[in-house]
């Protein structure tokens, strides 16, 4: 194994200040040199919310002597917020929600990044397209986000706008 996994480690982009999420991340994943060097290394991953662990697993990658990086994320961009469930809710922290994928790979520091396209996750989930829930990647919310628990939530009426696209 050429990353050894601190199991004891939680998600790490639920935590709630940067600092707790930085700590948790370098202590998270823990590259092995001597498997490492000189390699070409592919990270399969499920997503980039913050680019938080993306930026740290590089970094420390590359500090074991990886010569190339290369990342594949099975999901599309996570550009919008959720307002269901999912502990991210502002736009603002979104990586994708103010970087193209060509700025993300190079704020991670990668040599490649892709994303598995909105098609391409429906196809592989099968049923009808309209039978998920795809606010995050592409901004329609089946239902509208309430007002008053968006300025609860985040402080100011505006904040859970929909972007409704249809």
């Amino acid at each position: 194994m050429a990353v050894i996994r601190n199991h004891y480690v939680g998600r790490t982009f639920i935590q709630p200040t940067q600092s707790m999420r930085d700590f948790s991340v370098r202590v998270k994943l823990n590259p092995i040199r001597s498997f490492l060097k000189d390699k070409r290394v592919i990270i399969l991953d499920d997503s980039i919310i913050r680019g938080t662990t993306g930026r740290s697993r590089v970094k420390s990658l590359r500090e074991a002597g990886v010569k190339e990086i290369h990342m594949l994320i099975s999901c599309p961009p996570t550009r919008n917020p959720c307002y269901y469930g999912i502990d991210f809710p502002s736009g603002g922290e979104l990586i994708a929600n103010k970087k193209t994928v060509d700025e993300i790979r190079d704020y991670l520091g990668l040599d490649s990044l892709y994303y598995l396209s909105l098609e391409g996750l429906l196809e592989a989930c099968g049923g009808p397209p309209d039978g998920y829930c795809k606010a995050c990647f592409d901004g329609i919310y089946p239902v509208e986000p309430d007002k008053d628990f968006c300025k609860l939530l985040l402080g100011t009426r505006n904040a859970c706008q929909s972007t409704d696209k249809k």
